[in-house]
């Protein structure tokens, strides 16, 4: 007969598990659970109409509150990438509303899954406009050091929808941002990403995960738009209250 583990290394192998399988509630702290029901419903798309900085018109996912922030953060500071696929249909749905598929309304569902956007060169009938690109706000490299993973990509990928590749990437580093006021962060952002050429011509949507000042999606924008693409607006996972008061 097997004799059982001795108490220390149970707790050994518990701690392990702990560490790369998380057992409290990244919304609530609940135990022996990843992700509530209750919490799981706030994830929900509740979306939202805002403009960036710059006028391109925003949609987003969720507001960056409550719940939904601790999810947030549990998803791109504590290494629990899985909490991408419960976010997936906020991001989703954001995508389809700011390519002009959906209408944001406060009681939207998710679309269906696989319903966005052809890649940059997918062809199209003659005649018809061409599809939306769907262009994704890389990581900075100290970002993707820090995660090992990048989580707009990573929440793209839970809602099958294929970015342009190498759509944007980081031209030069922007320094640190916190502490830093809003035209102080949007100063300090420009020029730090490029775009590829392969855009040129192409209506586009980009993508970013939280937007608090809008500065990253601004130079996305005008990355894109220096290039030739017609950007015709952005989305995100979660905006903070403030990014839609502004707009209001």
């Amino acid at each position: 007969m097997t004799s059982l583990a001795p108490p220390s290394i149970v707790q050994a192998l518990l701690s392990a598990l702990a560490l790369v399988s998380p057992v409290d509630c990244a919304g609530c702290g609940r135990a022996d659970v990843e992700l509530c029901p209750a919490c799981r419903t706030r994830l929900r798309p509740a979306l939202r109409r805002a403009a960036l900085p710059d006028g391109t018109p925003l949609v987003s996912g969720l507001e960056y509150s409550g719940a939904v922030r601790d999810v947030v953060l549990a998803f791109k500071q504590q290494g629990r990438w899985r909490l991408g696929r419960p976010l997936a249909p906020a991001v989703q749905a954001a995508l389809l509303a700011a390519a002009g598929a959906g209408s944001p309304g406060a009681g939207a569902g998710p679309p269906e899954v696989g319903a966005v956007l052809p890649d940059v060169g997918a062809s199209s009938e003659a005649g018809a406009p061409p599809g939306v690109v769907v262009v994704a706000v890389p990581s900075s490299a100290a970002g993707l050091r820090r995660r090992g993973y990048d989580p707009v990509r990573v929440l793209l990928r839970a809602a099958r929808v294929r970015p342009a590749p190498r759509g944007l990437r980081v031209s030069r580093a922007s320094g640190v941002q916190k502490g830093r006021s809003r035209a102080e962060r949007q100063a300090a952002r420009v020029g730090t990403l490029a775009a590829s050429r392969r855009l040129t011509g192409h209506r586009v949507v980009v993508v970013d995960d939280v937007v608090t000042t809008g500065s990253s999606l601004v130079e996305a924008v005008r990355a894109c738009s220096a290039v030739g693409a017609d950007v015709v607006g952005a989305a995100c996972l979660a905006d903070t209250p403030l990014v839609s008061e502004s707009a209001a």
